[in-house]
This record gives C-alpha cells, sequence and structure tokens, in this order.
C-alpha cells in the first residue's frame, strides 16, 4: 500500500511532508515542518484500513484530546490535529533520537544507574499523568523516545484512557502482550498500578536485557502474566543490588494491591535504591505470592483463569472442568500436598531459618569489608561510584544495611569511593577535540561537540567551553565545547557618497574597521565623501579587517603659478589630520593644526578650519585647522 502523504505534500495548508520515519499497528509517522512556526514535527496518521472504524477514528480523537492536556518535560508534546479528505492525523512533537528498546537492543542490558534515570523520567510523566486521571494502558519501551541528551519522553496515547471511558469492551487485550497487567490480560478493570506494574516490565527488560514472560503467541504470553512467576532479576544478572531486585519484584506483584500503588512511592524507593537507603520494596515477599499462586492454580485448574475471550481458551478450560470432574479425590490429594508444603516453606522463612544480622562495613577499606561481610556468611557485591563524602577505596555506602536480617549466603552490595564526584575544569582553549575528550574520559564526564567560527584560536582547535575553566563539574555530566571551522566572516558595506565619519561607523557596524583614506580630487564626488574602496561592497573578508577608502576633495583645479594672485582653500571636513594636511598643502597652502575638545565629532578628525573652505585667499596663506580631541 502507497503512503498516505507524500514528500513535499503540504497537510492541512501548514505541515510539509519531509519523509516518512515509522509505523505501527494504528497509524504511520512523518516528520514535517510547520511552515506557520519554522520547526520540525512528527504528523502522525490513522491507517486507511481504520478510517472506516468509528471505535478506531475515536480512539485516534482521544488520544490528541487526551495528550494535548499533558504538558510535562517527559511526555511528548501534542500540538494539533485534524481531518484532510478523510485522512484524520495528530501534530505532535518530533523527538530526535531513539526509542529505549531500540537503545536495549542495541546496548544490551544497561547498567543500574541509567535503568533507574530512566525509569524515574517515566514514572515522573505517568505520576503527572494519573493525576489528571489519564492511564496510559500501553507503556512499553516502543513508546518510550529517548532524546540526543538521553531524556525519557513517554508517547502514544491512542488507548490511553480515564477512569470513565467506556471505550474498551469487556474481555479484550489492548496494548503489548510482554507489557500487560494481569488484570489487563484478563480483560478486567485497569488502573494506574496497571501502569506502574509495566514500568517494572520496562525497568526488568533494562537491568537484565530481556522480558520476563516470552511466548509464540500473544495469548501465551498473557497466560503467563497471569499465572506464572517471573525469573527473579538477580538471577540473570549476578551481583545486581538487592534492593533493586526488590523494587522489580514488588512492581511485578499479581495482585495490585500487593504493588506500588502510585508512581511517586515506586519513584521514591528508586531515589532511595540510589543512595543505598532501605526501601519499602524490601518488605515485598514473592515466595507468599508463589504460594497464593500455586494455590490458586490447584484449586482452579490452571486454564481456569479467563485471559481473553474466544473459542480456543474457553475449550481448553471446559475440558479442564471435566477432568477435574472425573478425578475429585486426585486434585483434593495434590492441594493438600501443595497446601502442605507452602506453608512448611512459609513456616521457615517467617521463623528466619538461618537469617543472621548484616554487618555495617560503610567507612571500612574494600579489603576489610569484603572480609568482614564473608566472615558472617554473606557474599559481598562490589560496585564503585564517586563520593565526596568518602575518601577513595573506602565503602561509602551498603545494601541492604547494617542491622538488616538476611539468610547466610545472600549478597549484601557495597559500594566503593572512587573519590570526589567533581572534578575542576581545565581551560580547554586551544585543544583538539580528541585531547578534551580524553580528559573528559578520564575525569568521568561527557562530552559535547559543537562548531563554530573563531578568530582566537586555529580550525579545529577548541575556543570556547561550558561550563566555563575552573567550574567544578559532576561526574557523569556534560561539558559542551565548541571547535573552530575558521574564523568569523563578514560582508563588506557599500560606502560610496558616505563621509568619511559615517564610513567608519557602518564597517564598525559590520564588524569591520576603517584603513587607510586617500584624498583624491573629483568633479562628481561631492568633497569629503568616499568616491571607491578596497575590498568591493559585497565581498566576504575576516571579521575585524580593514577597508580602504578614496576620499574626494572637492573639483580639482589646475595648480597655481607662484604669481597668480589668489586660489580657492579646498574643502577638508571630516578627513582626518593627515590626509587633510595633505590635501591643503597639495593646493600651496602652509597648514598649522590645533586641537579642540568637547565637539562630539570623531577624534583626530577636521572640526573647522579658518578660512573656511571656498575662501579666495593668497596663494601660500595659512590655513589652520581644527581638530576633535
Amino acid at each position: 500500500m502507497s503512503d498516505v502523504f507524500q514528500p513535499q505534500q503540504v497537510v492541512s495548508g501548514r505541515y510539509r511532508v519531509q519523509r516518512k520515519i515509522g509505523g505501527g499497528g494504528m497509524a504511520d509517522v512523518y516528520l514535517c515542518e510547520d511552515l506557520v512556526l519554522g520547526r520540525r514535527v512528527a504528523l502522525k496518521v490513522l491507517l486507511q484500513r481504520f478510517l472506516d472504524d468509528p471505535t478506531f477514528v475515536e480512539r485516534f480523537r482521544r488520544e490528541a484530546k487526551a495528550a494535548a492536556g499533558l504538558n510535562h518535560a517527559n511526555l511528548v508534546s501534542i500540538y494539533d490535529w485534524g481531518e484532510v479528505d478523510g485522512t484524520y492525523f495528530i501534530v505532535m512533537e518530533y523527538v530526535e533520537g531513539e526509542t529505549l528498546k531500540d537503545l536495549v537492543r542495541r546496548q544490551g542490558r544497561l547498567g543500574g544507574s541509567e535503568a533507574v534515570r530512566i525509569s524515574l523520567q517515566l514514572l515522573a510523566a505517568l505520576e503527572f499523568a494519573h493525576r489528571t486521571g489519564l492511564v496510559h494502558r500501553d507503556i512499553k519501551p516502543q513508546n518510550v523516545m529517548l532524546d540526543r541528551d538521553g531524556n525519557a519522553k513517554v508517547t502514544d496515547f491512542g488507548i490511553a484512557r480515564g477512569g470513565d471511558s467506556g471505550m474498551t469492551e469487556a474481555g479484550s487485550i489492548l496494548g503489548t502482550a510482554q507489557y500487560l497487567a494481569p488484570e489487563q490480560a484478563k480483560g478486567h478493570r485497569v488502573d494506574e498500578r496497571s501502569d506502574l506494574y509495566s514500568v517494572g516490565i520496562v525497568l526488568y527488560e533494562m537491568l537484565t536485557g530481556t522480558v520476563p514472560f516470552k511466548g509464540d503467541s500473544a495469548v501465551t504470553v498473557a497466560l503467563k502474566h497471569v499465572n506464572e512467576m517471573a525469573a527473579e532479576p538477580a538471577q540473570l544478572v549476578p551481583g545486581l543490588p538487592y534492593a533493586l531486585n526488590q523494587i522489580v519484584l514488588k512492581a511485578l506483584a499479581k495482585d495490585p494491591e500487593q504493588r506500588y500503588q502510585t508512581a511517586e512511592q515506586f519513584a521514591r524507593d528508586l531515589r532511595s535504591a540510589q543512595v543505598g537507603g532501605p526501601v519499602d520494596a524490601a518488605a515485598f515477599d514473592p515466595s507468599a505470592e508463589a504460594t497464593r499462586l500455586m494455590a490458586a492454580g490447584a484449586v482452579a485448574g490452571a486454564g481456569a483463569t479467563s485471559v481473553m475471550t474466544g473459542g480456543p481458551l474457553a475449550q481448553s478450560t471446559g475440558d479442564r472442568g471435566r477432568r477435574r470432574r472425573r478425578w475429585p479425590w486426585v486434585l483434593v490429594i495434590v492441594l493438600l500436598l501443595l497446601v502442605i508444603a507452602a506453608a512448611a516453606y512459609g513456616l521457615v522463612r517467617a521463623m528466619g531459618a538461618g537469617s543472621v544480622a548484616v554487618p555495617s562495613v560503610v567507612g571500612k577499606s574494600k579489603a576489610a569489608a569484603v572480609t568482614k561481610l564473608e566472615e558472617a556468611g554473606f557474599k559481598a557485591g562490589v560496585q564503585e561510584e564517586y563520593s565526596d563524602k568518602v575518601d577513595e577505596g573506602f565503602i561509602s555506602r551498603q545494601a541492604p544495611v547494617g542491622g538488616t536480617k538476611l539468610r547466610k549466603g545472600d549478597t549484601v552490595d557495597i559500594w566503593v569511593s572512587k573519590g570526589s564526584e567533581t572534578v575542576t575544569l581545565e581551560d580547554f582553549k586551544g585543544w583538539t577535540p580528541g585531547e578534551v575528550q580524553d580528559w573528559l574520559t578520564q575525569n568521568g564526564l561527557v562530552g559535547l561537540q559543537k562548531s563554530g567560527k573563531s578568530g582566537a584560536v586555529s580550525t579545529g582547535r577548541v575556543y570556547k567551553q561550558d561550563p566555563p575553566a575552573g567550574d567544578q563539574a559532576k561526574r557523569g555530566g556534560t561539558i559542551t565545547y565548541w571547535v573552530s571551522s575558521g574564523k568569523p566572516q563578514a560582508t563588506v558595506p557599500d560606502l560610496t557618497n558616505l563621509t568619511q565619519t559615517a564610513a567608519q561607523t557602518a564597517l564598525a557596524d559590520a564588524g569591520l574597521v576603517l584603513g587607510v583614506a586617500t584624498p583624491e580630487p573629483s568633479s562628481t564626488v561631492p568633497s569629503g565623501q568616499v568616491i571607491r574602496q578596497d575590498p568591493a561592497a559585497g565581498v566576504k573578508v575576516v571579521k575585524g579587517s580593514a577597508v580602504n577608502i578614496v576620499v574626494s576633495s572637492g573639483s580639482p583645479s589646475p595648480t597655481p603659478s607662484p604669481t597668480a594672485s589668489t586660489v580657492s582653500v579646498p574643502n577638508v571636513y571630516g578627513m582626518d589630520s593627515t590626509n587633510a594636511t595633505n590635501t591643503l598643502e597639495a593646493a600651496g597652502f602652509v597648514v598649522k593644526v590645533k586641537q579642540k575638545g568637547g565637539t562630539g565629532q570623531d577624534p583626530g578628525t577636521v572640526f573647522a578650519m579658518m578660512p573656511d573652505y571656498g575662501t579666495e585667499v593668497a596663494f601660500g596663506s595659512i590655513v589652520t585647522l581644527i581638530i576633535a580631541k
């Protein structure tokens, strides 16, 4: 099927299509130029096959209406929406970058700090949306854009709805199966906690590089969300911080009541984990939920949970029901065995068999901390971080904190200080980009290179930076530096017919300076005005260059003979002292110079002359020039 819009086509008289940049199950997306505001935007167009379906059209319209009211740094802004010849479109902010899914596919699992940073931005966006009564319902990494600075922006509110919306039919599933909350998979009512489950799946994927549930079909994956426990992230990533593992498990609780109840609660635990503080998720017991899940499965049978409406699943449920009626005693015995085993396991766990208090090792050297933890029966998960409070090589924090009861053999995460978190910036002026980047990397900083014109340094060298030299920069922060692509240019203005003073002003406005002003008689250009210039008008030159001019000294007069009785004094007003003197002496006069301040005229230029120009005087007379000082 051909694209709805073609390059250079103008949509709704305002948006010029540049190219198609993507597509999904409901819509295609085009990069466009907003001809009114002069900015790039993304234009999302409902696919042609849905135009005759009023449900999809209404869902598309609702996305624009719902998201247009959301203004947040971590939400993609909606600018406009409309319809052209039966084609419905939404105009939104264009985010130059990649999706979170693209990043994970390209890079694999992310570091804990990066995963937490992105999750906090995602939660900030949802917390804002939830306050307005809007549930996204389709949180997944494909709907999280990362701009060039790595900041997250949530997009695609195509299936979002408020609490009182009646758009979703009972039992139907919307969204992507790998990120669905169990209640959403079963077609039950969803709320803000369903979005938080999806965030938990996204965090799981960032930390481990994979999703917890996979299958050959959406139905298979949805069943796993309802009936199976996910492998703990720490099982896939040895040494994963205890707090992060617990946070993910709490977010993925099958029962919404056991999850985080708000995005702010979720974010608060993540922020606390960042600094090694206590987290609410530490109290969450995944084994208890596993026990409940096994008991529910034994009572109801693996197929008794209704996940989706549809023939095959309904038939499977009926078949298993008939088998249960055939062998009720077998099932009762299995159930009793499972309950007894689960109770025994829970009792042992509750009694804390084999658990001991975690020793506090903050402030100790790395070697001493590891030794103390191992002597207490724990494994040490060693990580590094910068700290302004703890000297390099010593433990800055631990998780869980000292005094927490854990089973022997569990891992206690410790962070070894790498020294101060801040570094004093060097002056990069004159450095090559490679030298700057090497220094930034060695000091734990990120470089952002830009280019510009500069006459201060040679081409290919750094001429400016932000923050400036001498400032304290936090490690991990971004330092912007500009590399010279040559000296700044200026266009020579047209100076002809201007006075010398006006020419000098025009040159200054253009970033240039006045060079040599040479007098020359002219019968066509009035005295004191520019006859010609070098370089010519319109030529590009380096900023700060000098422009020479030739100034009219008036109509040429025959050289007077020593016997001539009188000669006319030429006009030298506005000329500098040297040029004025040369002009008068060439006409046969003797020149005297005096200075006067407070004239308001440029210093060094002729302010007055005696006798005045045009006066007929004897050849060889004295002309006194009054020069502005």
